[in-house]
This record gives C-alpha cells, sequence and structure tokens, in this order.
C-alpha cells in the first residue's frame, strides 16, 4: 500500500506562534550551515577583504576611479574574475610569494571588471 503524497504548507505568524497553512509552497527555501559558517575562518576573511581592498585601489590607479567602498567592491570581485580568467586561459603568472600572486590576480581581475563596467556603463 503506497503512503499518500505530504501536503505543501505555509506557515503564517499568530500570537508569537508559526502555524503551518496547507496548499502554499514556498519556491525559496533558505538554510543556513551553521557547522560550516563556525568553520569559516575568521582571518583568511579579513585577509581576502584587505587583499581586494589592495587589488582595487592598484587597479584604480591603473584605469582610474577612487573611494574606499568602490576599491572593496571592485578587488574582492576582480579576485574571483582574475582567479578565473587565469585558470580558464591555463595562465601561471610565476610568482613564488602566495600573497602577492594573489594581490596581482586579484588586481588583473579588478581591472577587467572596472573596463568591463566602462563598456556596459
Amino acid at each position: 500500500m503506497a503512503a499518500a503524497p505530504k501536503q505543501p504548507t505555509r506557515r503564517t505568524r499568530s500570537k508569537g506562534k508559526i502555524t503551518p497553512q496547507p496548499g502554499f509552497r514556498s519556491p525559496i527555501r533558505i538554510s543556513i550551515d551553521r557547522e560550516a559558517l563556525a568553520a569559516l575562518d575568521k582571518k583568511a576573511i579579513a585577509a581576502q577583504v584587505g587583499i581586494g581592498t589592495v587589488a582595487g585601489w592598484l587597479a584604480s590607479w591603473l584605469v582610474g576611479g577612487s573611494g574606499l567602498f568602490r576599491y572593496l567592491i571592485t578587488g574582492l570581485v576582480g579576485a574571483f574574475v582574475g582567479g578565473t580568467l587565469l585558470n580558464r586561459l591555463g595562465i601561471e603568472l610565476g610568482i613564488r610569494s602566495p600573497l602577492m600572486s594573489r594581490i596581482v590576480t586579484a588586481t588583473i581581475g579588478a581591472v577587467v571588471v572596472v573596463l568591463l563596467a566602462r563598456i556596459v556603463g
């Protein structure tokens, strides 16, 4: 004998309680992996923010731009773009220092991001 399928429910708040209502299924499910969040290395995140800021500043120095927040955003996005771009193209920078390699990679990516933003905008 087959089990009956479960009815989707929607939760509503009434007097501080969350009660399910039948017939609604949320299109988005958000879950937080608390173990993964606790395992994040705070020093590594701070280092990446610092590298992103330096890379954004260098990119703005090379192609123009200003603002600390803009440096940070272009540097962080540039780190991702630069790493992906160099990896896809099979380019190895040959820099022995891992920190300098990350800064140069993020700067290359940030320059690409700034130039693409100027072309689009």
